[in-house]
């Protein structure tokens, strides 16, 4: 479960490190300061954080302090740490819609609905905001995939042309500002052009502080696994990182 490690370059500066208790580490971007900081204390079964970055609860179900530590420091897969913070607290928010989530699980649907791979980057620009028309559409889809299938602009699939082109204006009456105008636009795009199976395609991701919660809790594992005896330490900053 767990990939390379790439840490955000406002949590290293996170530099000072205060072990409070046996199980408890206080952490610090200012070390006279409680602003842009947070506390580390491990519970029989799991890890909770709380301080200036909000209350967080991580349950992986190790047996032991070293063990949790352990696995903390190797919790590099965002997905894999959030199952775990809903095993902690299965009310805690760890997804949520965007404008801009919606419109990449837009594209991927139509990607998939239209036989569209490799169209992406076309249809990203052409779908939101466009004032090209759609003759001229047309025809950079034409070229594009004459382009990408090695065949004459003579020989590509003129449905598929079409079919694009009325999903293209199916979208462009809907805006994607919230999750209910998502939902909505899916439902025109089933009724109008036989689209199914919608619901599979989850338009939340994972919320900003949920990211940042990990890479703080990545960053506090990987600096304390070999320094548990230490009452205080200073992780030295990287020059130009």
């Amino acid at each position: 479960m767990s990939e390379k490690i790439e840490f955000d370059k406002y949590v290293k500066q996170l530099k000072y490190f205060t072990k409070k208790n046996e199980n408890t580490w206080f952490i610090q971007k200012n070390k006279d300061m409680y602003m842009e900081s947070f506390y580390v204390t491990i519970l029989p079964h799991g890890l909770c954080m709380s301080g200036d970055y909000d209350g967080l609860i991580v349950n992986p179900g190790a047996s032991d302090r070293q063990e949790l530590i352990n696995w903390m420091a190797g919790a590099t897969s965002l997905s894999y740490f959030a199952e775990k913070v809903r095993l902690g607290n299965q009310h805690h928010k760890d997804k949520e819609y965007s404008e801009k989530s919606g419109e990449e699980t837009i594209l991927d649907i139509i990607t998939s609905k239209c036989d569209a791979d490799g169209l992406e980057d076309i249809l990203k620009e052409q779908l939101w905001h466009s004032k090209i028309s759609d003759e001229q559409f047309k025809e950079n889809l034409r070229n594009k995939i004459a382009e990408l299938d090695k065949i004459s602009v003579e020989d590509v699939d003129e449905k598929q042309l079409d079919k694009i082109i009325a999903v293209r204006n199916t979208v462009a009456y809907h805006s994607l500002e919230n999750e209910c105008e998502y939902w909505d636009l899916c439902k025109d795009l089933e009724s109008e052009h036989d689209f199914s199976d919608l619901w599979e395609y989850n338009p939340r991701e994972y919320t900003h502080q949920l990211k940042w919660q990990q890479q703080c809790l990545l960053w506090w594992a990987n600096n304390i696994i070999d320094k548990q005896d230490k009452e205080y330490f200073e992780v030295e900053q990287e020059i130009g990182k």
